[in-house]
């Protein structure tokens, strides 16, 4: 034991005396890497809790969130590639500068013959193809005269902006599965009812060159939320298109007792443009000039005039002419030719005349199921009258 402890003693002693002995070669100092890292490490916490303890924490607001409906994902504004397709000529078409027949002729595509197809106009109604002998190298034709190899909803739009042409993509919606159900009827007087008076087709947009995105049938109840040009589309209440709506024709629906008044306004992509003038409050000491318009007899369901259209003392486009009608104007409709090729209208609307015009082109704003039907010369088909037990 006292052997061990004198051992301890002189190692004790030496290690002490190399420690005080400040001649010689110093020792290099060994470095652990793990000290390094927990040095620096050491450094960090401590310059955090230093920031920390300047830093007065404040109680963030409790967000409220109010469930919405999914709405579309924002499309990249890309440029339009314009895509040739395919489509055939089914009667012969006069091809034209712009989209209508007050445009200069370019030539015509006969029966049976191809062209290709870029674009369309808003409407659907007219088709942008490409033709050599045009100075731009493209041209205009109807397309009720063509079958197109794609739905004319997927086609880029053509619209004219001074003189020139500028292209937009087509509103793309896809409805996955069956439809959702139409929500349903309250007692609540902001509301603006309708009734499917006709199987209707709803689409994405106010157009007929829109995509549809699903059918409603007879009797059907729907809630209008909008309208768009000369009141003849309407927006509603649809659960599966783009942010709950969806559009459907005028003409084949029948209209609560406040009709469309006061309904906001859209234009051809669905999109909000202004809300209807608001009603000016008359000033109670100025007594109004009275004025006397004249104003038509409602005689039919009322039609709008999409293109030019030439009026007839007859159903033939051979019988004497009475005049032009423009696009958009209104008529009333007080009968159809049997083969639905004439409507016979009041004509000038203020007055009890008849006249007679193509249906070719008129797009239909009422409800026409008591439409009473003509012979070629206008006289109308005797009413059988029904039997009562």
């Amino acid at each position: 034991m006292s052997r061990k402890i004198i051992f301890v003693a002189l190692s004790t002693a030496l290690i002490l005396s190399a420690c005080g002995s400040t001649g010689g070669a110093t020792p290099s100092a060994v470095i652990s890497a793990d000290s390094v890292m927990t040095s620096a490490a050491q450094t960090a916490i401590f310059s955090f809790t230093q920031s920390a303890k300047s830093f007065t924490a404040t109680d963030s607001p409790t967000a409220t969130f109010t469930p919405e409906p999914p709405t579309p994902a924002p499309t990249a504004t890309v440029p339009v590639v314009l895509v040739p397709f395919d489509a055939l000529c089914t009667y012969p078409a006069t091809v034209r500068s712009w989209p209508g027949k007050g445009g200069d002729s370019l030539g015509f595509v006969l029966f049976n013959r191809g062209v290709k197809v870029v674009a369309r106009n808003n409407y659907g109604n007219w088709l942008y193809i490409e033709w050599p002998d045009s100075p731009s190298g493209y041209a205009w034709v109807t397309a009720q005269a063509f079958e197109l190899k794609i739905d004319i909803a997927q086609l880029p739009l053509a619209l004219e902006s001074g003189d020139q042409i500028i292209f937009k993509a087509p509103i793309v919606w896809e409805v996955k599965g069956t439809p959702l159900p139409l929500p349903t009827l309250s007692n609540d007087p902001a509301q603006r009812p309708a009734t499917v008076v006709q199987q209707v087709i709803v689409r994405v947009c106010p157009t007929k060159g829109c995509m549809q995105i699903g059918i409603l049938n007879l009797g059907q109840q729907l809630i209008m939320t909008g309208r768009f040009g000369d009141n003849d589309w309407a927006q509603i209440e649809y659960p599966s298109g783009p942010n709950g709506k969806g559009w459907v024709s005028r003409d084949t629906i029948q209209l609560g007792p406040d009709s469309m008044s006061g309904l906001p306004f859209f234009d051809e992509f669905g999109t909000l443009i202004t809300p209807e003038p608001p009603t000016g409050t008359p000033d109670p000491n100025i007594s109004p000039t009275p004025t006397e318009t004249a104003a038509p007899t409602p005689a039919g369901p009322l039609g709008l005039i999409t293109d030019t259209t030439t009026v007839y003392t007859e159903m033939s486009s051979l019988s004497p002419e009475l005049g032009k009608l423009n696009p958009k104007d209104k008529i009333y409709i007080t009968a159809a030719s049997f083969n639905n090729l004439w409507f016979q209208i009041q004509y000038p609307a203020d007055s009890t005349g008849r006249a007679y015009i193509s249906t070719k082109n008129v797009r239909l704003m009422g409800d026409f199921r008591n439409l009473p039907y003509t012979d070629a010369r206008g006289t109308p088909f005797p009413t059988v009258p029904v039997k009562t037990p």
